[in-house]
């Protein structure tokens, strides 16, 4: 297959390449950790569900506390070298949970790291090439996508052999270093950091950030669809391996053939964010999400909930992309004055642990009373109307 033209650049190619392989070391070890994630909470530390509901607050709560402070250093160090510090610092972090103890602080910790990374991540892939940017974003994030066709299958075949899921937090440790590395080789604009910037200055940036009308309606929506769907990402592992009646295997090998289909929703999502604009994919998407979200909440039946997961998962995939080019966009029409987009994408993060780290609180004091099955069909139903807000706001914002 050719090389998209945009990317025959020396510049573009590297920065092409060193973002990619990066993203998909990290997404290899975030996609599995999200699968054994629940397991690892329940057997290896015997933990019950609401208790693992808990520790996702925290690790949300890790990041709410933080997400400013690394967003204001990635504005001085670039957001290369804050991408290489994050990643070490979260696979120092696995390690440690590795053995069991203080994991509730671990936990916020790896929230506090994951989430500059996403952010850097973000920032970095706006700037692969000005004139391709939905293509970019989408090679960028198919590179994670097709990671995260192996990591669960890989992951959960890893923690049956060793009997138990922390050797595999180990490994998980080792592969983030390894993109810690990688990243360095990505050839940052000077554009995109100012070492000589006061602290004064850089909080001026965020402070525009957090007043930017456009932006904040913007996150009001995106996160109230958010809270819908925070009890699918919470409990959908638990609800298939102690609901359903399916094994950790199975489900890893579950997960990593739903990969397949996510790697081609996000393939995808460049090209139709590209004829349809970001608002009206995302009401589509959200749309799907709330549908299938409510089919692995009411319905009891293994075939049906797994059909169902099969289109969730790539249907919230494909938002990924619509979001950046949204946010990437608001940055652009604020102009000179206003928030850059590392600047924009650590508000929103700011806004997205806290809010979900609420959620997570929320959904681990329901879960007892309720159960899983309702909060997830709930959840659902609730994303539905979001779907029709976030089309008018983009028309209203012609995006």
């Amino acid at each position: 297959m050719a090389m998209p033209n945009f990317l025959l650049g020396t510049a573009s190619r590297r920065r092409m390449v060193a973002l990619a392989t990066s993203t998909a070391l990290f997404i290899l070890v975030d996609s599995g950790f999200n699968v054994i994630g629940p397991l690892w909470a329940t057997s290896d530390l015997g933990l019950d569900n609401a208790e693992w509901a808990f520790l996702r607050s925290v690790s949300e709560f890790g990041g709410f506390v933080s997400i400013l402070a690394f967003g204001m250093l990635a504005e001085r160090l670039g957001s290369r070298w804050m991408s290489a510090i994050a990643l070490v610092g979260a696979g120092l972090t696995l390690a440690g949970m590795s053995t069991g103890a203080g994991t509730v602080w671990l936990m916020a910790v790896l929230g506090a790291f994951l989430s500059i990374i996403y952010v850097s991540y973000n920032t970095l892939a706006q700037s692969v090439s000005s004139r391709r940017q939905s293509l970019a974003n989408a090679i960028y994030r198919a590179a994670g996508a097709s990671a995260a066709i192996v990591a669960p299958a890989v992951a959960t075949h890893a923690g049956h052999m060793f009997g138990a899921y922390a050797p595999v937090l180990v490994a998980a440790a080792i592969v983030l270093g390894v993109a810690g590395l990688v990243i360095v080789f990505y050839s940052e604009p000077e554009t995109t950091r100012d070492s000589s910037r006061s602290l004064a200055a850089a909080l001026a940036v965020y402070r525009r950030g957090f007043t930017l009308r456009p932006l904040l309606s913007f996150i009001a929506v995106t996160r109230s669809f958010g809270v819908a769907v925070a009890a699918v990402g919470a409990f959908a592992a638990l609800r298939f391996t102690r609901e359903l009646g399916l094994g950790d295997q199975a489900f890893g090998l579950l997960c990593s053939i739903i990969a397949i289909g996510n790697l081609l929703a996000v393939l995808a999502s460049g090209w139709v964010a590209d004829r349809l604009g970001p608002s009206r994919l995302l009401g589509l998407a959200w749309t799907g999400c709330g549908v299938t979200a409510m089919t692995m909440g009411l319905s009891n039946s293994l075939v049906a909930v797994i059909a169902a997961y099969a289109l969730f998962v790539p249907l919230q995939s494909m938002c990924s992309v619509p979001l950046s080019l949204w946010s990437s966009r608001i940055a652009e029409a604020s102009g000179s004055d206003g928030p850059s987009q590392n600047a924009v994408f650590t508000v929103q993060k700011v806004f997205q642990s806290g809010v979900t780290m609420f959620a997570m609180a929320l959904l681990g004091a329901l879960e007892p009373v309720v159960g899983m099955a309702t909060l997830i069909w709930c959840g659902g139903l609730l994303a539905l109307p979001m779907a029709i807000v976030v089309t008018r706001l983009g028309a209203a914002h012609k995006i």
